[in-house]
């Protein structure tokens, strides 16, 4: 059954759930997916990219999650919601800007949520899904942009490492299976990922050094 909706309408995610109730009676999974991308240079986004990208996905997972988390709660006997972040939810790459500031966002509020909901002992689990590339038509998003298509739609390159959907798929519906918090797709991308965390710790560790020089000299 498709309802057609606009997750950056909260009006609209709730009557998705209302359709898929009354015909279905129960929500055991939701997968807050819809996703945008304006790839540019920083000087080169404007105010509005900024806000149609934050609206689709990032508010677009808050609608997700506020309107289906207490039906799941309420209908199933062990639920699971899944947001879908990115690779660039982990580490930065350029002319991403924007799109990894609401992957970023969309990472966060998921590992917020797994430790409410642990917590308060929720049967239901959470997971997002940090992916690379996969086949999709987000390089197409801009023709579903407010307002009419701005900038020309960019293809999709062709990967090595380029996943088809229905792979992904199989990975997710794994996961639920296990319970993970992280969902991961492309494991040969962990290198990338440790060398952001070793820049952190590297900062801490300098922090923690001029501390102890500080202290000493007092």
């Amino acid at each position: 059954m498709g309802v057609q909706s606009d997750v950056s309408r909260s009006s609209d995610v709730e009557r998705s759930a209302e359709e898929t109730l009354n015909r279905y009676g129960r929500i055991d999974v939701v997968v807050n997916n819809a996703g945008v991308a304006r790839v540019a240079p920083f000087e080169e986004l404007s105010e509005e990219d900024f806000q149609w990208l934050v609206d689709v996905n990032l508010r677009g997972v808050v609608h997700g999650v506020r309107t289906f988390l207490p039906i799941i709660e309420r209908t199933s006997r062990a639920g699971f919601v899944v947001n879908t972040a990115s690779m660039a939810g982990l580490r930065a790459a350029p002319r991403l800007t924007a799109y990894a500031a609401t992957k970023f966002a969309v990472v966060g509020l998921t590992e917020a949520l797994d430790e409410e909901l642990t917590a308060r002992g929720s049967h239901v689990g959470v997971g997002v899904v940090v992916p690379g590339q996969v086949r999709s038509h987000i390089g197409a998003s801009e023709r579903n942009r407010p307002g009419g298509l701005t900038h020309p739609i960019a293809q999709q390159a062709e990967s090595p490492s380029l996943l088809e959907a229905d792979v992904v798929g199989d990975i997710v519906a794994d996961a639920i299976e296990r319970g993970d918090l992280y969902i991961v797709t492309h494991p040969e991308r962990l290198e990338s990922v440790r060398e952001r965390h070793r820049r952190i710790e590297a900062a801490f560790e300098a922090a923690d050094a001029r501390s102890g020089r500080a202290a000493s000299n007092r």
